[in-house]
């Protein structure tokens, strides 16, 4: 962080550290591709051609769409893909330009003359992406550094939509390489990262909810008083004003948006600050925009429940699935060796983490469904070696400082110690493997202040693309239901896709999502069906 002239920086302890005089650099990537048409999955099945060639068929012609353009000043892109794809352990994708630059950006944008930071932007385009076409911003949110997002939509299906389009993927302040934080200590990071299991294998249920609640309350008097006056000033809002600092910075009146899961929180943050800026709304598999924790919490469990049961469902399908005849069963008992300690030092927590992970980012091929079930069965045997390394590059992805200090500005309507035990209860009873994990999850914010939260939306200057994923294993699937008020407030009729595969990011998995973003980027509205379906 960098002081305006006159400022004076404050006193931090020794023990904790706020990098946020750090450089930082991104990473983005996407694409996109023509479907072939399945089985009927209940709405209109789209082609190839669908879309925009069935807008209005009376003589009334449909209202303009805002423009969106080429930027007038853009920034200093240099090539990183060797780079981007080091960071993340991952090749970098074949005939893909990945490029990075940083933007400063003032800390609080009330205050544009003072302390700034530095967020990193990453582009994707490859040799047939025509130099006067407008870029797709991309956010992930706290999910998944969206430099990540972007190596898996540029490495997926969806990749052809960079024959039409660049795009920008911007990484939320305070993750990596977004002026990182660092506000916490290693034993704080541990507790909550396990949520309160660290160091303590065997513990009764009641002595890891204090353990967990003791260390998430240090963390957020640490984190406060590193960061203070800006302690609060990592939510979703301020996250949508870095984006308008873009939009600025490239002087173009729109943007082209898409916020994939918590980044969907994003872009309808900024399309209620910045209201006639949003060119484009897509929202991918979007999270409960305004619902309380408890409600956001119990809308992940049962969504992620239902993943790792499509999971388990497609190994089984493929024939010698390595998690024997009940792959729930197998998973189940895994996680209950990690919350007695007989699990090679990873816990529950950790190694649902893990599986969650490996889904969320695996590679669009069957023989990655097998790796992730050998892992957890080596695991089963007593040989947590894979799934130890897999639950570490999720803590890696997943449980920053940075990330977590954004969650909790985020937080709304906080869970009390109290209630916890309860919920473990009852929602252990609905979904077995998630349940407890979600429940004890909520405490991690135990003792941060309240942000203020971002109202919906009055409006919206174009109706949004909503693509939704029935199998996420971040966020679950829930998060469109819970938009439809929102939807009616606003006075808009988003048109829905819906994608019965497995994975993270829809855009990212199928080509046919992808061929309609290309279109929806276009200059005329979809038109009907605003209801579809695409093939897995």
């Amino acid at each position: 962080m960098r002081r305006a002239p006159g400022g004076q920086a404050r006193g931090i302890r020794p023990r904790r550290t706020l990098m946020l005089w750090a450089t930082a650099v991104i990473t983005v990537a996407v694409g996109l591709s023509g479907c072939t048409v399945g089985p009927d999955p209940g709405p209109d099945v789209v082609t190839g051609g669908g879309g925009g060639d069935d807008a209005a068929t009376s003589s009334s012609a449909p209202p303009a769409l805002p423009s969106v353009d080429v930027p007038k000043r853009d920034l200093d892109w240099t090539p990183c893909a060797r780079q981007t794809a080091g960071r993340f352990g991952i090749p970098a994708p074949g005939g893909v330009t990945l490029e990075c630059a940083k933007l400063d950006v003032p800390v609080n944008p009330d205050r544009p003359t003072g302390d700034t930071l530095t967020v990193s932007m990453t582009r994707a385009r490859v040799a047939a992406t025509p130099g006067d076409a407008a870029p797709l911003v991309l956010t992930s949110g706290s999910d998944l550094p969206s430099s990540r997002t972007l190596m898996l939509l540029s490495s997926g299906p969806g990749r052809t939509l960079l024959d039409k389009h660049p795009v920008v993927a911007i990484d939320r302040r305070g993750g990596a390489e977004s002026t990182e934080l660092d506000c916490m200590t290693r034993q704080e990071r541990s507790a909550l990262s396990s949520n309160g299991l660290a160091g303590a294998a065997g513990s009764t249920q009641d002595e890891r909810i204090n353990r967990l609640a003791r260390a998430a309350s240090s963390a957020a008097d640490g984190c406060t008083e590193t960061l203070t006056p800006y302690q609060l000033d990592f939510g979703a809002g301020f996250a949508a004003a870095d984006i308008e600092a873009l939009r600025i910075r490239w002087g173009v009146e729109h943007l082209a948006l898409v916020g994939i899961g918590e980044g969907s929180d994003i872009v309808l943050s900024y399309a209620s600050d910045y209201s006639g800026r949003a060119g484009r709304i897509i929202l991918d598999t979007p999270t409960p925009f305004g619902a309380n924790a408890r409600d956001r919490a119990a809308t992940q469990a049962t969504g992620v429940q239902a993943a790792l049961r499509e999971f388990v469902q497609q190994c089984t399908s493929a024939g010698s699935c390595p998690l024997g005849a009940n792959g729930n069963a197998m998973i189940a008992d895994v996680l209950a060796r990690g919350r007695t300690g007989d699990l090679g030092g990873i816990s529950d927590t950790q190694a649902l983490a893990a599986i969650t992970t490996s889904l969320a980012l695996a590679p669009d091929r069957p023989e990655a469904v097998t790796e992730l079930a050998s892992a957890i069965a080596a695991a089963a045997r007593g040989d947590t070696g894979a799934l130890g390394a897999q639950a570490e590059r999720a803590d890696a992805l997943r449980t920053t400082d940075g990330q977590l200090v954004g969650r909790c500005n985020d937080v709304s309507g906080p869970v009390g110690q109290n209630e916890i035990p309860g919920l473990i209860d009852s929602w252990t009873k609905q979904n077995p493997l998630t349940g407890a994990n979600s429940a004890l999850s909520l405490l991690r914010c135990n003792g941060w202040a309240s942000a203020t939260p971002t109202n919906p939306p009055n409006a919206l200057p174009v109706d949004p693309l909503v693509l939704n994923g029935a199998n996420d294993p971040i966020n679950g699937n829930g998060g469109l239901d819970a938009l439809g008020g929102l939807f009616i407030k606003a006075g808009t009729t988003p048109t829905t896709v819906s994608w019965d595969g497995m994975g993270y990011s829809v855009l990212s998995r199928s080509a046919c999502a992808a061929d309609l973003v290309g279109q929806y980027l276009g200059d005329r509205p979809l038109g009907e069906p605003t209801e579809r379906g695409c093939p897995t």
